[in-house]
């Protein structure tokens, strides 16, 4: 039988593969907008250029033509290729699907078997979901990321890439903040400083004074 902190624990690791999961499917479906913005003009070059070739036109006409589509044809492919634009939307894809599949069985287990679940099991899925992230080949979009963020920041528990960069950009601020009241707290002794001692001149001064007259 699990403790509560252990049925937290695995809860919690539902809602890191859930938003896993969105979060990959949402970076595979941005490469592949890239992807089939880039084929357009691909088709269409090709496209051209095959009416082109095919038609009966004048040889000297048509090198010029030939030449800018096939430089046209050559760089859309080369970026697609250099972008690596295939291999990041298959590698999102996958593991979108295995961390989906991942959260249906720590649910599965929330909802149906909570009884038979052991502390080895919980290891399992923890050992599970950091495999999948190893075979995270590619970055994950800071665009998608912040969208990510935004929409399950206060709703669920968010995966390391996502939570501890906020983590770390709340200590930063505080660090900060304290730094800035430090300085402030500095500068007000320093004036206060200044002034003390200029009080305990003055009556130095006034007291000599009261001296030389007194002698007189």
């Amino acid at each position: 039988m699990l403790t509560s902190e252990q049925i937290k624990l695995l809860e919690t690791y539902r809602d890191k593969t859930y938003v896993s999961s969105i979060l990959c499917d949402e970076c595979c479906l941005f490469y592949s907008r890239i992807k089939n913005f880039v084929n357009i003009p691909l088709i269409l070059s090709s496209s051209i250029m095959t009416i082109l070739n095919s038609g009966s036109f004048d040889a000297d006409a048509m090198k010029i033509p030939n030449i800018v589509l096939n430089a046209s044809t050559a760089l859309l492919l080369s970026l697609i290729n250099n972008f690596k634009l295939p291999e990041k939307i298959q590698n999102f894809k996958n593991i979108s699907i295995k961390m989906n599949k991942l959260c249906h069985a720590i649910e599965d287990k929330l909802s149906n078997d909570i009884d038979n679940c052991n502390h080895e099991l919980i290891r399992q899925f923890i050992n599970e979901y950091d495999s999948l992230n190893e075979n995270l080949d590619y970055p994950y979009v800071e665009y998608v990321k912040n969208s990510v963020k935004k929409r399950y920041a206060s709703k669920r528990s968010l995966p390391n890439a996502l939570n501890c960069e906020e983590s770390f950009v709340n200590e930063q601020a505080n660090n900060d903040t304290i730094l800035n009241i430090n300085t402030h707290v500095n500068n007000l002794s320093n004036v206060l400083n200044i002034k003390n001692n200029t009080e305990q001149i003055n009556k130095s001064n006034t007291v000599t004074s009261d001296v030389i007259i007194n002698n007189n």
